[in-house]
């Protein structure tokens, strides 16, 4: 019986140390908010289009995005960051953290998050109706 309960004892240390080491790293992932708000309009020049997405060829969250957008039959402008370096500068100037980065309107969201891809588009048309 004291056997069966040490060995207990030492799987529960095992099985929360390793949710522990599962978990933590993962923890200001998870924290983060979907999206910030910002001042973007600098990263659309000349473009009548309020969607762009930072992406590369290969990602395969790019080509959900990508997948999505043409789904949902909406305008965007890809910008490649592996294929041009100014598109790759500015990426950088986001903070650069991977691929894909979709900027909707005044909000950027990384990541492929279709629902958030939503809820942006839908702000983005309020503004637009209440600017009018």
């Amino acid at each position: 019986m004291k056997i069966a309960r040490t060995i207990l004892s030492y799987a529960g240390i095992i099985a929360v140390g390793l949710l522990i080491g599962y978990v933590a790293p993962r923890l200001p992932m998870w924290l983060k908010p979907a999206y910030q708000e910002g001042d973007y309009s600098t990263h659309f020049q000349n473009t009548k289009s309020k969607v762009l997405l930072y992406g590369t060829v290969s990602c395969s969250f790019c080509q959900k995005t990508r997948a999505y957008f043409d789904e949902k039959k909406i305008e965007f402008v890809e910008l490649d960051v592996e294929k041009s370096p100014a598109a790759a500068a500015r990426h950088a100037e986001l903070g650069g953290e991977g691929v894909p980065v979709v900027i909707i309107g005044k909000r950027m969201i990384r990541g492929y998050q279709p629902e958030v891809f939503q809820q942006a588009l839908q702000a983005m048309a309020k503004m637009q109706t209440a600017a009018k």
